[in-house]
């Protein structure tokens, strides 16, 4: 999977991520009254990340010469997390935090009002238990579709073209396909994007990525729910 076949999926999947925000969100608020926030976690996970995830699970299963869930799990490199796993996964953290932090500092140096989170996601902050439960089967299908997707089916695939430049190609198309969120989310995206498909590669084990992924999401949630996601 080159550079033309991988924009070409990442592609498709990022309109629908823009129809998501354009169409599905608004109409939502303006129809029924819903929260923006809680569109998204309806639209996201009902028009974007559920049929990413069936795209993906279904693609290689679909490669498999004998199909059972053992074959398929090898195929999506769901490994088990081993020691090693476990300490790539965590520095991996610690970098993309470290990194993501020095970004929107200079961000802010540069420009005050730099926002660093799409304009659905700042609300006023407090605590509401319909808003944690909306959310949880969008953290379900976002963790599980983007990585089962993109690292466990799109990146063995581009691996064959690219080798171990692969998770460059892997991490661009997937900070891209953000690009209906605005660029300072892409700005902001850039160290998860790149250094989780590197550590996911260089393990060979999708499960690294969706513990990172995982921890990264839920630090926004809180964020969202905190009112810091305004900031």
């Amino acid at each position: 999977m080159g550079i033309l076949s991988s924009a070409v999926v990442f592609g498709a999947f990022s309109l629908l991520l823009w129809m998501a925000l354009v169409v599905i969100i608004p109409w939502l608020h303006h129809t029924f009254g819903i929260p923006p926030v809680i569109g998204w976690y309806v639209s996201g996970t009902a028009f974007v990340l559920l049929p990413i995830l069936l795209f993906g699970v279904i693609k290689a299963w679909l490669e498999l010469p004998m199909r059972n869930l053992g074959q398929l799990s090898k195929r999506l490199r769901l490994n088990m997390m081993n020691g090693r796993d476990l300490v790539w996964g965590i520095c991996g953290l610690f970098g993309i935090a470290f990194a993501s932090a020095i970004i929107l500092m200079l961000a802010r140096e540069v420009d005050p009002v730099f926002r660093a989170s799409p304009e659905f996601l700042r609300q006023p902050p407090g605590w509401h238990t319909w808003v944690f439960v909306a959310w949880i089967p969008l953290f379900i299908s976002n963790i599980l579709g983007e990585e089962l997707c993109w690292r466990g089916y799109v990146l063995p695939r581009q691996e064959a073209a690219w080798g171990r430049k692969a998770w460059l190609l892997n991490g661009t198309m997937w900070c891209l396909f953000h690009w209906s969120f605005g660029w300072s989310v892409m700005l902001l995206l850039l160290p998860i994007a790149l250094l989780l498909p590197w550590i996911v590669q260089r393990r060979r084990n999708t499960s690294a990525g969706i513990l990172i992924h995982a921890i990264f999401n839920a630090a926004g949630f809180i964020a969202a729910i905190s009112g810091r996601a305004n900031l």
